[in-house]
């Protein structure tokens, strides 16, 4: 396995790109790393709050999917359609803590896919989460961000 850089798997920029790396996934799963910063969105005091553990999540996936369709491959957008379940086991997250998320799917049925996973240090377990993504056709969209326009 390699560690790969995630910027080029995910659509994600500037203090949202959240991902560090991404090593070569496997089937249909992924392990992310991450190193917590100050920069990140819901810092304050030296602390994130767990809730950028679903953001985590959905930038595995998204690296995931941009890896699948090969070499060259650009990221695409997708949605994050739904938190099925998620558990988070700490009030607070420190900056300068190393993370790894791991999340693996479920099952797929066309474009819509269910991904199960953790977000963990090498000392805690901070979130166990299930979500349901989508990966909308370019048309679809389109229209959706006509729509948001009007």
């Amino acid at each position: 396995m390699q560690l790969l850089p995630a910027e080029p798997l995910v659509p994600h920029r500037g203090s949202m790109r959240l991902l560090d790396g991404v090593w070569t996934p496997t089937g249909d799963g992924i392990q992310a790393e991450s190193m917590v910063t100050e920069k990140w969105p819901l810092a304050r005091d030296g602390t994130v709050s767990p809730l950028i553990c679903v953001e985590l999540a959905a930038q595995a996936i998204s690296a995931l999917s941009t890896w699948r369709r090969g070499e060259g491959a650009r990221p695409r957008v997708g949605l994050l359609v739904g938190i099925k379940e998620a558990e988070f086991s700490a009030a607070r997250i420190p900056v300068k803590t190393r993370l790894i998320v791991q999340m693996g799917k479920l099952y797929q049925i066309g474009n819509y896919a269910v991904f199960q996973g953790q977000v963990r240090s090498e000392w805690a377990c901070f979130c166990k989460i299930t979500v349901q993504v989508m990966e909308p056709e370019e048309d679809l969209l389109s229209n959706l961000k006509a729509w948001h326009r009007t």
